[in-house]
């Protein structure tokens, strides 16, 4: 008798551990410093969510809220590190990363939230001249490790000087000729650096900018935020956001 009770009290309360269970299940979202679409408030390399800003973390955390997934946000670097990191932990996602052929199998993708194009900048004045992007080869090419533009010119070996940070400042002190990078990211950093905007010496290509998440998230998960995400952008929230930050 005593052992049928505590079968049913523990049957009983088993929704109650799998509600438990589910809570627990807070996804951990990494960025980076990739203004306008992310960035430190502070211009530091550490952040949690009420010390960041930018276009797509603004979409990101009203999408999670609207699809009720827990989530805890933390900017960080190298952007390398946090695309591993969101790779092979459970419960963890990375934004803003393009879908590239290489990454698609990867992750679970929620998206697009912003478009961005690849391109080469110059300082303005500068007299390169570049008809094809091979002919880029014959400069110096300098970019920020782990991002989708160096990976794009090392694949078609290139030979390209990753930093870390601050490359206006080092494009401007002729740490090397092109900068291979994103607008409209490139110039909005260039311009917050006091460099001012730079000319487009080549544009490589266009590509989109998503949510990445672990494959283990699960997938009902993954849709409620992507159905988030589509209403958002029906209603017209993405481009109210995107417009603030670039139309300043």
């Amino acid at each position: 008798m005593l052992n049928k009770t505590i079968r049913r009290v523990a049957i009983a309360l088993l929704p109650l551990f799998a509600g438990t269970a589910q809570a627990a299940n807070v996804v951990q979202i990494l960025t980076q410093n990739y203004p306008p679409f992310s960035m430190s408030t502070n211009a530091k390399n550490f952040e949690r969510e009420d010390g960041i800003e930018g276009i797509d973390k603004e979409v990101v955390v009203e999408m999670f809220k609207r699809a009720e997934v827990p989530y805890q946000m933390t900017l960080r670097f190298p952007w390398s590190r946090l695309q591993e990191m969101a790779e092979k932990q459970p419960d963890f996602a990375v934004y803003s990363l393009s879908r590239s052929a290489d990454r698609e199998s990867r992750f679970k993708w929620v998206g697009p939230l912003s478009e961005i194009q690849l391109v080469l900048l110059k300082i303005p004045g500068n007299p390169i001249t570049l008809n094809s992007l091979d002919d880029a080869r014959t400069y110096r090419v300098g970019s920020v490790a782990g991002t989708s533009v160096s990976q794009y010119l090392t694949q078609r070996n290139f030979t390209v000087k990753n930093v870390l940070s601050n490359a206006p400042a080092k494009l401007q002190a002729g740490e090397f000729d092109l900068w291979a990078t994103t607008n409209p990211a490139g110039n909005y950093e260039a311009g917050k650096a006091g460099i001012g905007k730079l000319e487009v010496a080549f544009a490589i290509s266009s590509t989109q900018l998503y949510l990445a998440m672990n494959k283990e998230t699960p997938d009902e998960v993954v849709q409620k935020l992507q159905s988030a995400l589509d209403q958002m952008r029906k209603e017209g929230f993405i481009d109210q956001v995107a417009a603030r930050y670039l139309n300043n």
